[in-house]
């Protein structure tokens, strides 16, 4: 029977669970973050992370998101989510987020730790969703917390399974330590018996072949990458400046379907061509300068790489044509060797060939390429044979700074088990298809 202080509990009761309601009205999709996992739904995901435990079998595997940007600057640079924690998570618009893995666990197996809300803070720059079942929907996961239970709880997982796995990265000894690894050491301390296990070389050996969802997002990235270049070679004149080309080409990015840049867009004129990662934009354009364009565009978070070299009066001068096809051959001779299998040094020594019978060898001054995928510098171990399904760059180049220029020209290459296929087929290469696109 219910008697009158009952009555009175249960009314506070259910107007706490009222109020606590009218707490917890929650924004619309679209609004408060995480706003979701991107770019595919949670289940994409959760196999991934089935996927990697099943490999670890046993244990304790920690893996740090990237953390807040620190800037005094009036105009901040954007968030980057880590490539490991966007890959296994989707999580891309959280700061300081960690998964936790324990495979070995009977009932719960993965934890996402999100950093606690500042309200306050939250006026100033965005909204964050609360704990609860919102949230476990977004994300995709049956335990979202705090990380300021982080420490508790993979002690508590370390207690019971003894093995921690460091799935990376590896770092300098110059560098700051992994917080992973800082974490684990703490743990070891604190419970006996626990045995750190380096499985550093797992997430590449997964990350490095390409699913068919994520070749379709870099196929979508490559047009758009294609559409800007080509924007670029039509409508470059001698007397622009770098910045106003580079306005041209992601204006191009843009409007065929990219939905941010890949990389900070490199627009080098002349001499400028000759420094490898120039940053300015100031240079003017010369009407016997050689263009040398490094950009491209991103889909979905995933990046395509793609460099052009083209005459800012529409046609290559004798010298500038011979520099450019030696270049073309050394990308064709590793190209033709490009295939499943292939280690990546014999591809550098097979473009390398290529400028020491021209005598020119000094003149390439840096690597040949890389890995391609959710991070333009993707995930995989370019030490070992390649695989089918991994995308890679092919980029040879000639900088001469005294002759006021650098050519390279650089092609984005999915590895097939019989050969390759070159993702970058719309954007001019020869110097037939370059002058044809410039129509001068």
């Amino acid at each position: 029977m219910l008697d009158r202080r009952s009555i009175i509990a249960g009314g506070t009761a259910s107007f706490l669970c009222a109020a606590g309601l009218r707490a917890q009205v929650l924004p619309p999709q679209g609004f408060a973050t995480p706003s979701g996992t991107v770019p595919f739904a949670p289940d994409v995901f959760r196999e991934r992370r089935r996927r990697v435990m099943e490999a670890l079998k046993d244990g304790v595997a920690v893996v740090h998101g990237a953390g807040p940007v620190e800037s005094g600057a009036a105009v901040a640079p954007p968030f980057v989510q880590d490539g490991d924690f966007a890959w296994l998570t989707g999580i891309v618009d959280e700061p300081g987020a960690v998964l936790v893995m324990a495979p070995a666990e009977r009932t719960v197996r993965e934890w996402l730790l999100l950093p606690s809300r500042d309200v306050e803070s939250e006026r100033w720059e965005v909204e964050r969703l609360p704990l609860g079942t919102e949230l476990e929907r977004r994300t995709g996961f049956s335990r979202v917390a705090r990380t300021g239970g982080l420490g508790s709880l993979v002690t508590t997982l370390a207690e019971r399974s003894k093995t921690l796995h460091f799935l990376g990265p590896i770092v300098s000894a110059s560098a700051p330590v992994p917080k992973a690894l800082e974490l684990y050491g703490k743990v070891m301390q604190r419970v006996p018996g626990v045995s750190l296990k380096d499985d550093s070389g797992l997430l590449p050996s997964l990350r490095i072949v390409k699913e068919a969802r994520e070749l379709e997002l870099m196929r979508k990235a490559m047009a758009a990458t294609a559409r800007g270049h080509l924007a670029a070679m039509k409508q470059v004149r001698p007397g622009m400046t770098e910045r106003q080309l580079k306005a041209i080409l992601e204006d191009g990015f843009r409007a065929g379907g990219g939905e941010g840049l890949a990389y900070d867009s490199i627009v080098a004129t002349g001499r400028n061509a000759a420094s490898l990662h120039y940053t300015g934009g100031g240079g003017v354009i010369g009407e016997k300068d050689l263009i040398l364009i490094d950009a491209a565009a991103s889909v979905g978070g995933y990046a395509c790489d793609v460099t052009r070299t083209f005459p800012a009066s529409g046609r290559f001068t004798d010298e500038q044509r011979a520099s450019y096809e030696l270049v073309l051959a050394a990308q064709a001779a590793a190209v033709a060797k490009l295939k499943a299998g292939v280690y990546y040094e014999d591809l550098v020594e097979a473009a390398k060939d290529v400028f020491r019978k021209a005598g020119r060898v000094d003149d390439f001054t840096h690597g040949l390429g890389h890995l391609v995928g959710l991070d333009v510098h993707d995930a995989g171990d370019m030490s070992k044979p390649l695989p089918a399904g991994a995308v890679i760059t092919v980029e040879p180049g000639l900088y001469v700074q005294s002759a006021n220029y650098g050519i390279r020209i650089e092609d984005l290459y999915l590895i097939t088990p019989t050969g390759s296929q070159r993702l970058s087929e719309g954007v001019p290469r020869t110097v037939e298809e370059v002058e044809a696109a410039m129509g001068r």
